[in-house]
């Protein structure tokens, strides 16, 4: 009998010592599947929660690239009116004060051919900062962009097309140019 007893128990030992393991990995695998539908349950659950931030996130950066990329337009657009418009003064007073032309109109056509490249530039990308403009003056600096706009519009029409008296020209010039300036430094501050 204690032979018996002694079998008996070494038998449940080992199966219980067999059997744990078994239990111990069965117990993992069961806990781990449950863990991870809760996981999934909670990262699908946490995905569309975190969709509409991420998306306003993208949003947000697609806005402040497109802002960044009108203003950088708008100071090169700002560069090249500056170089045309002071050639154009030069002419223009050159023809006045020292008759190097024939006529005002042949010193403003001068003064355009000699800026080509600064025109072409300019009428080349005025529908495309229109085009960027319509895209951010709804954004957060609506205020400063639209400045910028304004002032810019102004400064290429009195580039583009050039008219009135050479005091009124000149007068003028500097008027454009320092309220783009103005706008331009604005709308950097906030950027």
């Amino acid at each position: 009998m204690k032979h018996t007893k002694m079998k008996l128990f070494t038998c449940l030992f080992l199966g219980i010592v067999l059997l744990l393991p078994i239990l111990c990995f069965t117990g993992c695998d069961l806990s781990t599947t449950n863990d991870a539908t809760t996981d999934t349950t909670q990262t699908t659950d946490d995905k569309t929660d975190d969709k509409k931030p991420n998306q306003e996130n993208n949003d947000k950066t697609t806005l402040n690239k497109k802002i960044n990329e009108f203003y950088d337009l708008a100071k090169q657009m700002q560069t090249n009116m500056d170089t045309v418009a002071d050639i154009i003064y030069e002419a223009w007073y050159d023809q006045i004060y020292n008759d190097t032309f024939t006529d005002i109109n042949a010193a403003v056509a001068f003064a355009k051919s000699f800026c080509k490249e600064e025109l072409t530039f300019i009428e080349e990308n005025d529908e495309k900062i229109k085009s960027l403009y319509k895209e951010v003056r709804d954004s957060d600096l609506k205020d400063e962009i639209k400045a910028v706009m304004s002032a810019y519009s102004d400064y290429y029409e009195f580039v583009i097309n050039v008219s009135g008296s050479f005091k009124t020209y000149s007068a003028n010039k500097e008027t454009y140019k320092k309220a783009l300036a103005t706008a331009l430094k604005d709308l950097s501050m906030e950027l």
